[in-house]
């Protein structure tokens, strides 16, 4: 972070096309950054000083200490990176670019696993009609679709998640001769509010989660019971403030990850990602919620994110928007996902 002492600095989003776009003037007193103040993601914007400038520049760790220290300053800071990435995600060249095929099983899974990280990027589509095949889990298209293109102009074709996570910086891997006072698996309402219990009293934290934070509960449309939100809030707002105020308290997040072993050694736990990283913890919390319930018909796999959605967000809406929409299930999700398709398919069972 960045405080202008005298002088000033501009901020200006980085262009493929080479030519930057201003948003933001910070003068004196004012200072720089966004969520990437938080983490470990690299930096959405440029920042230039305009004429002699004089700055105080504060590194992460000496960031991460004066908000622990000083309440009021980092309740200040929250509500700056807040805003400061909520436009630079309305900002129409903001993040990164997906190129892809609409309707494609990989494009999707691109875009929701940005979605939910709140990654800014826009969509590219192209016009060729995708082919499904079942038993390929691919379409038969142009191999090198998805793109993702980056901000410094690098192209990534056809990336995993974990490769894009670590691309991105959403990731941040643990420290293999670290050892973390609580680690907890799953990034869920439940397994966020321990990281942020734990972080809070000091402890150093860091939490395993697989896809993206809010578990189930971050692709529910509205959640109308969950303690604190009389009038219910949306799973993807739920799980932003969630991750947002464990973030504040210094709690390390490794996404697109999964844990394959465990195993105790001398009264620490030892536990080993996908990809061999290993983390080693005095305790563990073990909140990796639940899997979802699939259907027992033929060829049920091959349509997965073709058709078949676990889930009734912004996203899923544009892709079954004016098509008749059949919704499995009778519990509260169900209800929601109905209620807030009711306003956009063509007709609901």
């Amino acid at each position: 972070m960045f405080v202008v002492l005298d002088g000033q600095i501009d901020m200006s989003l980085p262009a493929l096309s080479g030519e930057s776009k201003i948003i933001a003037h910070h003068q004196r007193f004012d200072f720089s950054g966004e969520l990437n103040l938080l983490n470990s993601q690299g930096s959405l914007v440029e920042a230039r000083t305009v004429g002699e400038s004089h700055l105080l520049r504060i590194p992460r760790r000496g960031l991460q200490r004066l908000m622990r220290a000083e309440g009021d300053i980092a309740n200040l800071i929250m509500q700056a990176t807040i805003w400061r990435r909520i436009g630079i995600i309305k900002e129409a060249g903001g993040g990164v670019v997906l190129r892809g095929f609409a309707g494609d099983v990989e494009t999707i899974q691109l875009q929701r696993f940005l979605l939910r990280n709140t990654y800014p990027h826009r969509i590219v589509e192209t016009t060729e009609e995708v082919s499904i095949q079942v038993g390929d889990s691919r379409s038969d298209h142009d191999p090198t679709l998805p793109a993702v293109v980056l901000s410094d102009g690098r192209t990534l074709h056809r990336p995993t998640i974990t490769q894009l996570a670590d691309e991105l910086g959403i990731t941040e891997l643990p420290d293999p001769h670290m050892i973390y006072d609580v680690t907890v698996v799953g990034a869920g309402p439940s397994g966020l509010a321990a990281a942020v219990y734990a972080a809070s009293e000091g402890l150093c934290t860091i939490v395993i989660e697989g896809i993206a934070p809010g578990g189930q509960a971050g692709t529910s449309s509205k959640i109308e019971n969950y303690l604190g939100f009389p009038t219910g809030i949306s799973g993807q707002r739920l799980a932003s403030r969630a991750q947002l105020q464990a973030l504040k308290f210094g709690v390390r997040l490794a996404i697109s990850r999964d844990v394959i072993t465990a195993e105790q050694i001398d009264g620490i736990h030892k536990l080993t990602l996908a990809g061999g990283a290993p983390v080693c913890s005095r305790s563990v919390v073990v909140a990796s919620g639940a899997q979802y319930r699939r259907l027992s018909v033929a060829n049920y796999s091959q349509f997965e994110n073709r058709g078949i959605y676990y889930a009734a967000t912004a996203m899923e809406s544009l892709l079954c928007r004016d098509d008749d929409v059949i919704v499995v299930g009778g519990g509260n999700s169900a209800g929601q996902a109905a209620m807030f398709l009711s306003g956009i398919a063509k007709q609901g069972i």
